[in-house]
């Protein structure tokens, strides 16, 4: 599972709070920056009732508020099955 972060240039630090409607679900430990702008929090911890495909979150991230969506696929293409340059 992935979360997928919507951040421009803000990095996640640690200890994020993941809100779901107003409410703090979860939080981010760590994190990384991946490919085309996008975080990639790496240890992130909410309930499995809401670990769905597609379900949608925001996180705020050194005062931005980012929008942050659940992937249960990677990101990469570890097979090497997608087209390359």
């Amino acid at each position: 599972m992935v979360m997928e972060v919507e951040a421009a240039d803000a990095d996640v630090t640690g200890y994020e709070s993941i809100m779901k409607d107003g409410v703090a679900v979860g939080y981010v430990t760590s994190g990384r920056l991946r490919a085309l702008r996008r975080q990639e929090p790496r240890r992130r911890y909410v309930p499995t009732a809401l670990a769905r495909d597609g379900e949608r979150f925001v996180i705020d991230i050194l005062g931005e508020t980012c929008a942050a969506t659940i992937r249960l696929e990677a990101l990469h293409d570890p097979k090497g099955l997608r087209l390359r340059a």
